[in-house]
């Protein structure tokens, strides 16, 4: 054997893996397929100022690793001042605060609709519970699934979404993925390693990538789900027949960043005075402004919306949103603009998308999924932090879901 156990994936529950390994005196090496660590947090510097172009939360931060990670490596964290503060924008003008009030107000009205259905109901989506609300709180609603979540509210599981943990956030100003590679110093990382095939033998498991082959005792998987669903991985022998249906009950959100960068011109727009374009193409779309103070604005959307503008590629990416902004600041802003940059998980072949969502009907899917049926082989990230970890997308999750798994393949091994 090459090693204890090959680790396929250097993002956050990777690299938890690694460490809980080697804490209990195993062997491992992780195989990455990018030119970095990371995973779907990144820290971009290609404009000059940087910014967090996939995770940028580290969400319930009073119970999150990644808090005390950021202690041990001296990384400043600052807490988030949340969600309702975005300014909202609709036909080209500004709204009045009482339409703001009325939104704000539509989560309200959602979470005491489901008090009224009490915990035992159908798995329905969100579009379906949200549809006894006003039409502007089932605005709201759309919003938060498109740019919370990354879909759109009828292909989401509203028990799914109940299971998530709740608390407050802190942000990282030198950037979420700063924090990730800092922690994942002197760990056995093999970059550029695209992995093809996993065959289960008598002893262990040979892994496969475009360049050479491994041997371990156990693998632990940590691919996003949209990379096992596109067969980017071949299991021999196959997976069984639950793990493929319970993939099927499972989709990946299009949550998208572009980023507009600008030569000091701040068109009379504060730092922190954020806006929310309401009627923006395919759906909502938040405008960060000035974030750290730096010369760039963060456009946010997702969903349909989000997978649009993944797919007409950067140049014209660039080109939809700085007019957008235009429209908001009420003159051309193209004429300061002096760079852009589209994060487009959507069209990644490492990742295919943001993070793991669950259809309506399928709430049993993340959980199924911790049991490969194949002894030895273990699936772990954000999409499996279910359970009792309440974790699902977010980065603290796939931190839980690599030690879990990792203490299970090695318990197996004793």
């Amino acid at each position: 054997m090459d090693c204890d156990i090959a680790i396929i994936g250097a993002g956050a529950a990777g690299i938890a893996a690694a460490r809980t390994a080697m804490a209990y005196g195993r062997s491992c090496i992780i195989l990455e397929a990018r030119n970095r660590v990371g995973g779907r947090v990144y820290t971009d510097h290609t404009l000059g100022p940087h910014f967090d172009a996939g995770a940028a939360y580290i969400h319930f931060s009073n119970r999150n690793p990644w808090m005390r990670e950021a202690r041990r490596l001296g990384i400043e964290t600052r807490l988030w001042r949340g969600w309702t503060h975005f300014e909202a924008w609709q036909d080209g003008q500004s709204l009045p605060p009482a339409y703001h009030e009325e939104r704000l107000t539509g989560y309200e009205a959602f979470w005491r609709h489901l008090e009224t259905l009490g915990g035992d109901f159908p798995d329905r989506s969100m579009a379906d519970i949200a549809a006894s609300l006003t039409e502007v709180q089932q605005g709201a609603i759309t919003a938060l699934s498109r740019l919370g979540l990354g879909e759109e509210p009828s292909r989401l599981s509203v028990h799914d979404y109940m299971s998530q943990a709740e608390g407050p956030d802190h942000i990282v100003p030198a950037g979420y993925g700063t924090l990730i590679t800092a922690a994942a110093q002197g760990l056995p990382i093999k970059l550029n390693q695209i992995v093809r095939r996993i065959t289960a033998e008598r002893r262990g498991f040979t892994v496969a990538t475009d360049e050479s082959t491994l041997r371990a005792r156990a693998v632990i998987v940590t691919v996003p789900i949209g990379v096992l669903k596109s067969g980017l991985i071949r299991f021999e022998p196959g997976l069984p027949n639950y793990i493929d249906q319970a993939l099927d009950g499972l989709g990946m959100g299009a949550l998208t960043k572009l980023v507009l960068a600008f030569d000091g011109e701040r068109f009379g727009v504060a730092p922190g005075e954020d806006k929310i374009m309401l009627d923006a193409p395919g759906g909502a779309m938040t405008f960060e402004c000035w974030p750290y103070d730096r010369n760039i604005v963060i456009a946010v959307t997702g969903g349909d919306g989000g997978r649009g503008l993944s797919t007409i590629g950067e140049r014209d990416a660039i080109e939809v949103v700085s007019t957008l902004w235009s429209s908001i600041v009420g003159t051309d802003c193209r004429r300061h603009l002096i760079g852009g940059r589209l994060a487009a998980w959507w069209g990644d072949p490492f990742s295919e998308g943001g993070y793991a969502t669950v259809k309506p009907g399928h709430f049993a899917a993340r959980e199924t999924l911790l049991e490969s049926g194949i002894d030895g082989l273990y699936f772990a990230g954000e999409a499996t932090a279910a359970g009792r970890f309440e974790a699902t997308m977010t980065v603290a999750g796939a931190s839980y879901a690599g030690w879990d798994a990792a203490k299970r393949a090695i318990a197996a091994m004793m």
